[in-house]
């Protein structure tokens, strides 16, 4: 059997490679608490060119707040991309995030869990994290600016410090494990 070869949707998401640094505003939400943090992410196509495998980390200071890592496929049967995400919170996901490009927009929905949005614009990359939150509608808990690594903000005399290292989401976090109540 003939191995697949990456096709026109495999190829756009090449446009994401590369390291990419940037800040980031995090919303208050049942899952989080206001701050701003230093986010990178690191986008490689794997596998014969048919996924990119994302590692990502989310620092304020010198404290991780939360590192993943997630695969974006393409699933000829259904026309939409996938996101399977693992993160330090724990919770494996239920059923990958589907989604599609809208203009410079790859958008993902994952059922309990929102929207993903990775957006190409103006050279760099803007990342969000949509809820909904209490049901009053698509909220941004999280809106991160991104330039590739080693390129230099507008107004900026400084190089951007190294991306982030895998090594880093082994580090032991200040995560708490509760039990609930009927011993699950």
């Amino acid at each position: 059997m003939e191995q697949p070869k990456p096709t026109e949707q495999h190829k756009k998401l090449e446009m994401l490679s590369g390291k990419w640094v940037g800040e980031e505003m995090i919303q208050g939400s049942p899952h989080t608490t206001e701050t701003k943090a230093r986010g990178t992410f690191d986008f490689r196509m794997d596998l014969g060119d048919l996924f990119a495998i994302v590692d990502y980390v989310e620092k304020s200071g010198t404290k991780t707040l939360m590192a993943g890592h997630g695969i974006i496929g393409w699933d000829a049967k259904t026309k939409k991309y996938t996101l399977h995400w693992f993160d330090t919170f724990g919770s494996p996901p239920g059923a990958p995030g589907s989604g599609e490009w809208q203009g410079d927009a790859l958008t993902f929905h994952q059922e309990g869990s929102g929207n993903t949005i990775f957006q190409l614009a103006d050279g760099g990359l803007i990342f969000k994290i949509e809820m909904n939150v209490d049901g009053k509608g698509w909220k941004p808990i999280i809106v991160g600016n991104y330039r590739r690594a080693g390129s230099q903000p507008k107004g900026s005399e400084e190089g951007q410090p190294e991306v982030d290292r895998v090594a880093a989401r082994s580090q032991p976090s200040d995560h708490s494990i509760t039990k609930r109540s009927n011993g699950s």
